[in-house]
């Protein structure tokens, strides 16, 4: 995809064309489900680049849900380990060993990110030597996505488009659905061959928020 700067502005919801180092942000809370989506457009310095990005980041106490998915998978493995008719066999030491390597490992509070928020998508794209625009990385929930469906470059400003027309009605857009619905891959056959995406969401520090590359 080869597009002018116009349309490609037009593209990524922005309606206007930026200058160097200029941001178009967005922002919206979801008080009930205690979730900040903040997303922006960015120029590069001289129009060397252009980046667009969507962010979650969650209320203390609130867990992401791909969070409670890895809980459940800690908690069956430790359920496994419980049941293991060897167990028996383990010498006094060797429990008192797991006990105190146990004691040690940094506990993490339930629903806390001290990491920041996450990265749901990052696309970047450069000017070509026609005077065109080519997006040239792309990154969903922490998945390279770059010549993995057909027409990439297009279906990823159509996901990030429609996240920011929901955001404009001050929704929260619905990633799962606008997975589905924009980066459906006919090549698969269709919705839901194309295995699930980007299991767990990148964790991104607070100072890096809204300007970190992936």
């Amino acid at each position: 995809m080869r597009i002018v700067f116009s349309e490609l502005m037009e593209k990524l919801g922005v309606g206007y064309d930026l200058s160097p180092y200029e941001t178009c942000p967005w922002l919206v809370y979801d008080s009930e489900k205690g979730i900040t989506c903040s997303a922006e457009v960015r120029a590069g310095p001289d129009l060397s680049d252009i980046e667009a990005e969507l962010q979650f980041l969650y209320d203390e106490g609130v867990v992401p849900s791909e969070d409670e998915d890895e809980e459940e998978e800690e908690g069956d493995g430790e359920e496994e380990q419980k049941e293991d008719p060897n167990a028996w066999r383990d010498s006094l030491e060797e429990i008192e060993k797991r006990e105190r390597q146990k004691a040690l490992k940094p506990q993490k509070t339930k629903g806390f990110i001290p990491e920041g928020p996450r990265q749901i998508f990052f696309l970047r794209i450069i000017p070509t030597n026609d005077g065109r625009w080519m997006p040239v990385m792309m990154f969903l929930k922490g998945e390279d996505f770059v010549n993995k469906i057909n027409n990439w470059e297009g279906k990823a400003c159509d996901f990030f488009r429609s996240c920011i027309e929901a955001m404009l009605m001050d929704e929260l857009p619905d990633i799962e659905e606008l997975i589905e619905k924009e980066l459906d891959d006919e090549r698969w056959g269709g919705r839901g061959k194309r295995g699930k995406i980007g299991k767990k969401s990148p964790k991104i520090k607070p100072a890096a928020l809204l300007g970190m590359k992936p």
